[in-house]
């Protein structure tokens, strides 16, 4: 197992094997020299509550946004009721408490982004988990499907390929920055196909963000 930055893909090996990418979240030392400074202003002229909701959405928009599941399609039924249909959407949730301390002591942002920044993979979920019985060229190809911004499926485009352009839309309608994303890649020995088999049996532990196979 092995761990490839976004400009190290061309160094996976072209063997069988699985992978997975992981992003990692970003906040700036201007994110958060600015946050701070919105924090005492809010608490001084306004309230406690204007600055809570500021860390909320500072929290919202530099992390959690880009974890936002998919809505679900939702159907309720019941005997001799209406019948339900409609989408249910993903609504990120923050500790109250969290947010409190916080905003008394706003240099805990600072450590909270050290933490982050070392956070993937030991504590993050991939964001996609795959494979292939050539691993360089299939990351190869997701690195330039996302360069070019997801490109339309062709006509004929196998299901594994629909699938790259689905990860490399995925991953620009979040606006996540290519730069933060990494892979770690296995080679797998074992019977042909073994890889196969892994990569099935990873998604259904770890349910990928952006590609549930």
């Amino acid at each position: 197992m092995a761990t490839y930055s976004w400009h190290e893909i061309g160094d996976v090996p072209a063997k069988p094997g699985v992978y997975a990418w992981y992003y990692t979240p970003e906040i700036t030392s201007f994110d958060l020299e600015r946050i701070t400074a919105d924090v005492a202003t809010l608490k001084a002229s306004v309230s406690s509550a204007a600055a809570k909701e500021a860390v909320r959405a500072f929290l919202y928009d530099s992390v959690f946004k880009y974890f936002r599941e998919q809505p679900y399609s939702a159907h309720l039924r019941g005997p001799l009721k209406p019948r339900y249909e409609g989408r249910i959407e993903h609504m990120p949730t923050l500790s109250e408490s969290l947010l409190d301390r916080i905003v008394e002591e706003p240099a805990r942002l600072v450590t909270i982004r050290e933490v982050l920044e070392v956070s993937a993979p030991h504590f993050a979920s991939p964001i996609y988990i795959g494979m292939s019985e050539r691993l360089r060229a299939r990351l190869k190809r997701h690195k330039v499907l996302i360069e070019k911004y997801g490109e339309l499926p062709d006509i004929g485009s196998s299901e594994e390929e629909q699938r790259d352009q689905s990860f490399a839309r995925e991953v620009r309608s979040r606006n996540i920055p290519p730069s933060r994303l990494f892979v770690v890649a296995t080679v797998i020995a074992g019977p042909p196909g073994t890889y196969i088999d892994i990569e099935n049996i990873l998604n259904r532990i770890h349910y990928p963000l952006l590609g549930r196979n």
